[in-house]
């Protein structure tokens, strides 16, 4: 089967005639036939009935046609990843954040700027700290991490200082006779226990922690060494003894504590990018340029808070450039074999082991590949005198590349359950947010139309239970909150934006007095209780918000946890709290509720579509393809 194949058919499937449909193409129309008899042959149904008039679709006919656009729609797809790629404007790039970047709502920051100004750039997050860092980028699960630096001997990682964070006082448990001071000195601690993190944890930052004691002629009455910071936090807040904290993060604090400034303590703590020291992929580079503007602004708003200008998304350039038009689309002139023999030489690593895995001679491979290096109008591939490595654009196209060819492979199958008169059936979990409602409504409405072949069936399922649900085959897509999780959870699971929203909001019930009011503050809402999940259920979240709220001065009232958006709703609507919300709930709040916006409560936040990495079926990767461009049309 070969790309013509489908495009030939596809223009049939339009047309509806073979002349108009030829006429098209500019081929001849038996040519044209020939093409098509070829695929059906090569599928082994029949795909359109001739009659008199024209031609109709068959029911494989109809599965074939979905999935042939989808192929074509696919290869111009990747050969603009590709050149994206190759410019740094597209990609995907993943982001090992610790607590710091996490808790104090910066990695958001960088995300919502990266997202807005580079829209074809996919950011994964991942939490971990200096050695889960390290581990992450040398493991590949990982392209940059921020956190604390990593020692100068380091053969692999490379680390680049962007901030620096003062440690000017000390966190204490709220009942310690000392947390009643206003300032301390360093001798006054001299009797306590200090509580700090084992140097794989901090890196040559403890160097630093140290030269100061030194530096007082401090030494601590003991100290006890963890391995995380949440670990620190605990100990601190069991009264173990005291940490060393930044009195400008204050909002990093852990619960149940007091933070105290300490006169004579001044450490500069580095905060740093980290990156593979082998790393070349210009998206990697693209995204660590947005993360040191975002901590530059910060850093100079710290310095100079009246010339502190807000974002404005309206005021970037536009990087994303115009689409390749320089000749015919790709899909109009790629054969699958372009695919195929790119593969195989990225795969050999050489063109000489490639053509003689593929039976070809090594000069006619290489002209397959340079007119495929023509077409999409990029380098794939370098040549040395050893064979070849693969540029990033190479990298980028050569996975989409494989995905389309998986996709060609499993066509007859799909066709031959069409033929049988088996339902095509695509089960889409989603949370249960009014957001995401519009956009299956949206997507069944014209599935409809456009697909009446495929059964949709939509369920609810909270984010953490969908990779697993994906991964065990019961649903084949996921719409979710945009709180990232963490590798393990994650694995096999490709992740990408559907749409932006905003936290700003709280949902109170339609009787509470606060239903008829058109904002209102935090402070207002301390006496009524607060309904969230348990950290355990979405950390990152959980974290975020809960930074937020200690930036603003604020301590809800928390009398239990509810582990789902429906339960927690439920019980808003009933009267027994509050809880967040977002923009897109004003117009469309749960039932029974009223979305409020709440002053000085803003937190990016939005939806994500989740798919498995392996999944190569035309129809399931058709309907991501329309939840994507609707969720952008509805935008």
């Amino acid at each position: 089967m070969e790309l013509r194949h489908l495009r030939y058919f596809a223009a049939a499937a339009q047309e509806l005639t073979l002349v108009a449909a030829a006429k098209r193409l500019g081929v001849a129309q038996p040519a044209l036939t020939r093409q098509i008899h070829a695929l059906e042959r090569e599928l082994g149904v029949e795909l359109l009935e001739r009659g008199p008039k024209g031609i109709a679709l068959t029911p494989a006919g109809e599965v074939t046609v979905a999935s042939a656009r989808h192929v074509l729609r696919q290869v111009d797809a990747a050969a603009e990843w590709a050149r994206g790629s190759g410019q740094g404007t597209a990609g995907r790039c993943v982001i090992c954040a610790g607590v710091r970047s996490l808790a104090s709502g910066l990695i958001g920051r960088i995300v919502e700027r990266a997202r807005q100004r580079y829209s074809d750039i996919e950011i994964g997050v991942i939490e971990g700290s200096l050695e889960r860092q390290r581990r992450a980028l040398q493991l590949g699960a990982a392209d940059v991490g921020i956190g604390v630096p990593v020692p100068k001997r380091d053969p692999e990682i490379e680390s680049e200082t962007i901030d620096h964070d003062v440690f000017d006082a000390i966190a204490i448990a709220s009942g310690h006779p000392l947390a009643s001071r206003k300032e301390l000195s360093l001798a006054e601690l001299a009797g306590e226990t200090l509580i700090t993190w084992r140097s794989e944890v901090v890196g040559d930052a403890r160097l630093e922690i140290d030269a100061e004691f030194a530096r007082h002629a401090f030494r601590p009455a003991a100290q006890r060494e963890y391995d995380s910071v949440f670990a620190v936090s605990a100990a601190v807040e069991a009264g173990q003894g005291w940490a060393l904290i930044f009195r400008e993060l204050g909002s990093l604090a852990p619960r149940g504590t007091t933070i105290i400034p300490v006169s004579d303590l001044r450490i500069a703590m580095p905060h740093a990018l980290l990156w593979r020291r082998s790393e070349r992929r210009p998206v990697v580079r693209t995204v660590m340029d947005v993360m040191r503007e975002v901590v530059a602004e910060e850093r100079a708003a710290r310095v100079c808070p009246a010339e502190r200008l807000p974002f404005s998304a309206e005021a970037l350039p536009s990087v994303n450039g115009t689409p390749h038009e320089s000749g015919p689309r790709p899909s109009a002139a790629l054969e699958l074999r372009h695919l195929r023999y790119f593969c195989a030489v990225v795969d050999a690593g050489s063109f000489g082991r490639a053509a003689e895995q593929l039976g070809l001679t090594q000069p006619a491979l290489s002209r397959q590949v340079a007119d495929l290096e023509r077409i999409v109008g990029i380098p794939l591939l370098e040549r040395t005198a050893r064979g070849v490595s693969v540029t990033p654009a190479g990298e980028a196209f050569c996975r989409r590349a494989r995905r389309i060819l998986e996709e060609v492979d499993s066509l007859p199958a799909e066709t031959q359950r069409a033929r049988r008169g088996v339902t095509a059936r695509c089960v889409v979990a989603s949370v249960p947010t009014s957001a995401a409602r519009k956009l299956l409504t949206a997507l069944l409405r014209e599935c409809a139309q456009e697909l009446p072949e495929l059964e949709l069936v939509f369920d609810h399922a909270h984010t953490p239970a969908q990779p697993a649900e994906l991964r065990s085959g019961h649903v084949d897509l996921g719409i979710c909150h945009a709180s990232p999780l963490g590798a393990l959870e994650e694995r096999g699971i490709e992740r990408s934006r559907l749409m932006n929203d905003t936290l700003n909001c709280a949902l109170v019930a339609e009787s509470s007095p606060f239903a008829e009011r058109a904002s209102l503050s935090l402070h207002e809402l301390a006496d009524t209780p607060f309904m969230f999940p348990q950290r355990a259920f979405q950390p990152a979240m959980y974290d975020e918000v809960f930074a937020i709220f200690d930036a603003l001065a604020f301590a809800p009232r928390v009398d239990a946890t509810y582990d789902g958006l429906q339960t927690i709703w439920a019980m808003v609507a009933e009267g027994h709290g509050w809880a967040v919300g977002f923009e897109s709930q004003r117009e469309a709040p749960p039932r029974g509720t009223v979305a409020v916006l709440v002053e000085h409560l803003t937190m990016p936040w939005g939806l994500d579509l989740l798919t498995r990495q392996v999944e190569s079926r035309s129809l399931i990767l058709d309907v991501a393809d329309r939840l994507h461009r609707i969720a952008r049309e509805s935008a």
